[in-house]
C-alpha cells in the first residue's frame, strides 16, 4: 500500500487477516459455551432436576440477557483489538524522518531511487534558503525596504521552495518567537576530504554535539574552526536570468562597481563574481540601475580537490545523508571528488546501510 492511513506492508495485512479469521471462528464457539439451560440452572441455583415452567420462562429471559451482554462485550473487545493492531501496523510502517516505508517491487525499482533522493535534496534546499532569509532579516524584516531579504525570498521561490515555510519563518522572526544563532563546523570526512557545515540553530548546546556525532558515525571528525578553509575560496555570487554579459558589463560600468568576473552558465544564467564583502552592495547597485537580480549570496568554492576511494566516497555520501536529515543544517560544502559508480544503499528501515553490507568484497 502507498498511503499513510493503510498498513505499512503485506506482513501486517496478513496479521490482520489472521486476527479476523480467529475472531470469526471464536464468536460461534462463544455462543456454544453456555446454553440457555445451563444459564437457567446456574441462575436458579438448581441441579439437573427440571425446574418449574415459570422458572424456565424467567431463566430463559435472564439467560438471553446474559448472552446478549456477553456477546456485545466480546464484540467491543474484538473492535479494540483490531484498533490496536491497526495502530501497531501503522507505527511499524513509519521509520526514520516520518516517511511511510513502502515495500514491494514498485518501491525498490521506482520510488526509493527517484523520489527519496529528490525529496531529501529539496528539504536541504529549503533549509538553505530559509537560513539565507533569516540572515538577511538582520538588516530589516520588510522586503520592500530590505533588498537583500527581497532577493533571498525570490531566490527561494525560484528554486521551488513552498510559500508556507517562507511565510512561517518570516512571521516567527518578526514576532520574536525564533531567536537563532549561526554556526559553522569545519571537519574531515573519511579519506581526508574537507567538509564545511553551515547551521542556523536555536540551541547551540544541542546542535554542536549532534553534528560531531554525525561526523563520527560516518568515519569523519570535526576539527578546529577554519581548519579546511585553505581548500576553498570565499567569494560573492550575483546571478541574472534576463540579461546577457554585455548588458551586465555596461550596467557595472555605469554603476561604477568592481566585479571580478562575468560568466554565462550552460542554462543561460549570467553569474557575476565579487568579493564577499561587496556582494550585497554591488547587487543593490545593479538593482538601482534597473536590473533585476535573481540571487546574491556568499559561497565557498573548492580550489584544492581531494579524490576519494570507493569506500571513502560511500562514507561521504553517508555523512551528507545524515547532515541533510538534521533540521539545523543549511548547507554542506566539500572539496571531494567522488569515485564513479558508488551510490548510497539503504537497509530495511530506509536508512543508509554500512559499506560492508552495501558493497562488501565487490566494492573493495
Amino acid at each position: 500500500t502507498t498511503n499513510g492511513s493503510s498498513f505499512g506492508s503485506f506482513r501486517h495485512t496478513a496479521l490482520t487477516m489472521q486476527a479476523l479469521a480467529f475472531i470469526s471462528s471464536t464468536i460461534p464457539a462463544l455462543h456454544r459455551l453456555e446454553a440457555p439451560a445451563v444459564w437457567s440452572r446456574r441462575r436458579l441455583g438448581t441441579s439437573d432436576v427440571q425446574p418449574p415452567r415459570q422458572a424456565i420462562s424467567s431463566a430463559s429471559t435472564v439467560s438471553a440477557t446474559y448472552l446478549s451482554t456477553g456477546r456485545s462485550t466480546f464484540q467491543r473487545f474484538c473492535a479494540l483489538g483490531l484498533g490496536l493492531l491497526s495502530a501497531a501496523s501503522f507505527r511499524a510502517g513509519s521509520r526514520g524522518s516520518g516517511r511511510i516505508v513502502v515495500r514491494g517491487r514498485n518501491f525498490e525499482k521506482n520510488i526509493k531511487k527517484k523520489k527519496g533522493p529528490r525529496e531529501a535534496a529539496m528539504a536541504q534546499t529549503t533549509r538553505r534558503h530559509l537560513r539565507n532569509i533569516v540572515l538577511a532579516m538582520k538588516s530589516g524584516t520588510d522586503p520592500s525596504t530590505n533588498k537583500a531579504l527581497s532577493r533571498a525570498i525570490k531566490a527561494a521561490y525560484k528554486d521551488g521552495v513552498n510559500k508556507a515555510p517562507i511565510e512561517n519563518k518570516l512571521k516567527a522572526v518578526r514576532e520574536g518567537k525564533e531567536v537563532t544563532t549561526e554556526l559553522r563546523f569545519s571537519g574531515y570526512a573519511q579519506g581526508g576530504a574537507g567538509v564545511i557545515v553551515e547551521c542556523l540553530t536555536d540551541n547551540v548546546l544541542r546542535t554542536r554535539p549532534e553534528i560531531k556525532d554525525i561526523f563520527k558515525r560516518a568515519g569523519g571528525e570535526v576539527g578546529a574552526e577554519g581548519c579546511v578553509d585553505h581548500n576553498f575560496n570565499k567569494l560573492g555570487l550575483i546571478k541574472f536570468d534576463e540579461y546577457d554579459e554585455e548588458k551586465i558589463l555596461e550596467a557595472s560600468m555605469e554603476a561604477d562597481v568592481d566585479v571580478e568576473d562575468i560568466l554565462t552558465l550552460e542554462d543561460g544564467t549570467v553569474e557575476v563574481t565579487t568579493t564577499p564583502e561587496d556582494c550585497d552592495a554591488i547587487a543593490a547597485a545593479f538593482e538601482n540601475g534597473g536590473l533585476e537580480v535573481a540571487s546574491s549570496e556568499v559561497v565557498m568554492k573548492p580550489i584544492i580537490e581531494a579524490a576519494l576511494s570507493k569506500e571513502a566516497t560511500y562514507q561521504l555520501l553517508t555523512l551528507k545523508f545524515w547532515l541533510s536529515e538534521h533540521d539545523d543544517v543549511g548547507d554542506v560544502i566539500t572539496n571531494a571528488v567522488l569515485h564513479e559508480g558508488i551510490e548510497l544503499k539503504y537497509n530495511a528501515y530506509d536508512l543508509p546501510d554500512s559499506w560492508k553490507n552495501a558493497y562488501g568484497k565487490d566494492g573493495a
